[in-house]
């Protein structure tokens, strides 16, 4: 891009910017979650960054002209920089200060992420090539338990594409490439969780991360579905949120389950009231279960549990984004943004009512199959089942 002609490139930087659904108030964290994909959006970053009157415009773009090769971005950057000092910015006119290490490993690493499973968990992959063959860190993560496992390999880019094809082919998971820095970010912040538990981690995380990267992680970073997807926009798309359920269809979301442990409280007052010594009528029975059911929807997605559902969502949105599933994103973030601000859980949301409501039946119509099986073996009949079938009979 360096011999292109500079308002063209910037014209193009723009449009993929747009492409990328990033608005024109897009916070400094943002734009640099960003960098590095295409020296045309470096050059409108750059551009970008010189209406920004913060000190973190100010390190970004020094960021930028370490980490890029193309004289127009390089130029920018010194256009944009100077915009700042005549605006009263601080800008230093030393070397970056950046550490050594920050400038190479920024355009080398490459992430990967994997979509979240039923139990929260999460494949996230950091790679580093080196003389030879290439690094890989492997982390496996859990939300909100932490970080469980993590590892570093010496491979092949040839042994990686490999790995990634059988995880598809063989488990069905698709790993998808994201910012590098995000993914380090969401190691760091599961190791954080972990060690405040005190939850095992198989691994030496901080020993592994040190061959790859020396600057400490990024403390806080927001969720790159929103460099794509405006909040404001999604939260006012009523239809996004009424058809929410739907994401239940999607197969990344088919280990989204509610295990049995997690049900037990809800199964077992629901197994107490068809089964109560009161002789309930079956409209009692019905309306005492639908209000079992409800508080299981308000307590399963609210409370302590809240925050993950609503980092879990939006981890979703983005994978659904990136693998051309916008619908599927936006609804996704809706469900987040509902939840976070929810006094009553998921109550009232369509994807949280139908995977509480689907959990709960599975389990109850397993609960009576053993039941079935266990009176067709048996002699003795119970008062509830007597009285079951004089019902059936009427």
């Amino acid at each position: 891009m360096s011999k292109a002609n500079r308002e063209t490139e910037l014209r193009r930087g723009e449009a993929l910017l747009q492409e990328w659904q990033l608005s024109p108030e897009a916070s400094v964290d943002v734009l640099q979650s960003l960098t590095g994909r295409d020296p045309a959006a470096d050059l409108a970053i750059a551009a970008r960054l010189g209406s920004h009157t913060a000190a973190a415009s100010v390190d970004l773009l020094l960021a930028l002209e370490a980490a890029s090769t193309d004289k127009l971005v390089r130029k920018e950057v010194r256009r944009s920089l100077y915009r700042l000092e005549q605006r009263g910015v601080s800008v230093p006119h030393a070397p970056p200060t950046l550490p050594a290490a920050s400038v190479v490993a920024a355009p080398a690493l490459e992430g990967y992420l994997s979509p979240i499973d039923g139990r929260g968990d999460q494949l996230v992959w950091l790679i580093k090539p080196r003389p030879g063959g290439i690094a890989h860190l492997f982390a496996v993560i859990n939300d909100p338990d932490g970080l469980r496992e993590v590892n570093l390999f010496e491979t092949t880019r040839k042994a990686l594409r490999e790995s990634r094809q059988e995880l598809l082919q063989r488990h069905e998971l698709r790993l998808i490439e994201a910012d590098w820095h995000y993914c380090d970010f969401l190691i760091d912040r599961a190791f954080g969780w972990a060690t405040e538990k005190k939850q095992p981690v198989s691994g030496d995380y901080r020993g592994l991360r040190a061959q790859l990267i020396k600057q400490p992680a990024t403390t806080d970073m927001p969720a790159l579905i929103f460099a794509h997807l405006d909040a404001d926009t999604v939260r006012r798309d009523a239809e996004a949120l009424r058809t929410s359920d739907g994401l239940l269809e999607e197969k990344e979301l088919r280990t989204w389950f509610f295990d049995q442990e997690a049900l037990q409280p809800y199964l077992s007052e629901m197994q107490r009231i068809k089964e109560s010594p009161l002789l309930l009528n079956p409209a009692q029975q019905q309306e005492r279960v639908r209000l079992v059911i409800e508080q299981a929807i308000e307590e399963l997605f609210g409370g302590e549990r809240r925050d993950s559902w609503v980092r879990r969502l939006e981890e979703m949105a983005y994978f659904f984004h990136a693998t051309n599933r916008v619908e599927a994103a936006k609804r996704a973030v809706a469900v987040a943004l509902a939840l976070a601000t929810s006094d009553r859980g998921g109550r009232d949301i369509a994807m949280c009512e139908t995977l509480v409501r689907a959990s709960l039946a599975a389990f109850m119509q397993m609960e009576e199959q053993r039941q079935e099986e266990a009176a067709r073996s048996s002699l003795v009949v119970t008062p509830q089942q007597a009285l079951r079938e004089a019902q059936r009979r009427r």
